[in-house]
């Protein structure tokens, strides 16, 4: 009998340091690993290049820093490559990520994947917060408009499709 309540103290014990131990990931960080996701689950207009996957933002969005960390990474063959909305590469954009109020650039061209952080203004994929939890609401109609399709997986993860 003691010999099990010592065992049950022990793994009792182990599951709340397991549980302290979590690592925190900061929520640009996650915000960036979503959008990384979100282009390995897309598929570009036929015109699209099988060069670097341009991924292009601001440098004062605060998303910037965690894009930039994934520079280089693989999406479906095409290397990850960030890039500033301002600069000549931009109308040349896979990706265009936009701050909540942040008004899309005349210069994106047909087949950008625009992915908003908040709501605020169109987007095929926006990022909201809920519930200290980042979900995302998806804008097929949107997307179409690009020549963009997402994966049913991707749908199906999605809090809203529209």
């Amino acid at each position: 009998m003691i010999r099990a309540l010592s065992f049950l103290a022990i793994v009792a014990g182990l599951g709340l340091a397991a549980g302290a131990c979590r690592a925190q990931v900061e929520g640009k960080d996650l915000k960036a690993a979503y959008i990384f996701n979100f282009a390995m689950f897309t598929t570009w207009p036929d015109a699209a290049g099988k060069g670097p996957l341009f991924v292009c933002a601001s440098p004062d969005n605060p998303l910037w820093s965690a894009l930039s960390a994934l520079n280089g990474k693989p999406i479906n063959g095409r290397p990850w490559t960030v890039t500033e909305l301002a600069h000549p590469k931009a109308a040349h954009c896979d990706i265009a990520v936009l701050a909540r109020s942040m008004e899309r650039p005349a210069l994106l061209s047909a087949g950008v994947l625009v992915v908003r952080d908040g709501a605020g203004g169109k987007a095929a994929i926006t990022l909201v917060e809920d519930d200290e939890h980042i979900r995302f609401d998806i804008d097929t109609q949107e997307a179409a408009k690009s020549g963009l399709r997402f994966s049913s997986h991707l749908l199906r993860l999605a809090r809203n499709v529209l």
